[in-house]
């Protein structure tokens, strides 16, 4: 609830373009880093979707990178699915993959509008107000 009201608040004013397409951009960004981080502390820590799908279960997803794990051959599944493209390999890496990647874009979006410590305040209410609240939506909704 606390999130809303500071959304409310910073779209709520007069002032000509408090909320700028950039901050739209960012939050946006934030938003699915957020709920990229959510789904993956939900997978984690609440076993949510243990045993609906290898892909998404915790628990054993981690054998997705290896050929055929269970009998033995380690080889790897795919070209570079032990390593640079492990992203693609199970529900785990691909959440933290979304996660970061999101976060390193609002970095290099947010770079255009740092001109003074107000901008910069701006934007990382935006980021932490957008992130939390995805990640709140996704955890808390997920693993019930």
């Amino acid at each position: 609830m606390k999130y809303l009201l500071i959304i409310s608040l910073l779209f709520s004013t007069a002032k000509a373009q408090l909320i700028t397409k950039n901050d739209l951009l960012v939050a946006g960004l934030q938003f699915i880093a957020g709920g990229a981080d959510g789904v993956n502390q939900a997978l984690t820590h609440h076993h949510w979707m243990q045993g609906k799908s290898q892909f998404w279960d915790a628990d054993i997803s981690w054998q997705n990178k290896y050929k055929d794990f269970p009998n033995g051959d380690y080889r790897p599944a795919f070209f570079g699915s032990k390593s640079f493209l492990v992203s693609f390999t199970d529900g785990y890496h691909l959440t933290r993959f979304v996660d970061r990647t999101a976060t390193l874009a609002t970095i290099a979006v947010s770079t255009s509008e740092l001109k003074n410590w107000k901008i910069v305040l701006k934007k990382l209410i935006i980021s932490a107000v957008a992130n939390r609240t995805a990640f709140y939506l996704t955890y808390n909704n997920l693993h019930k």
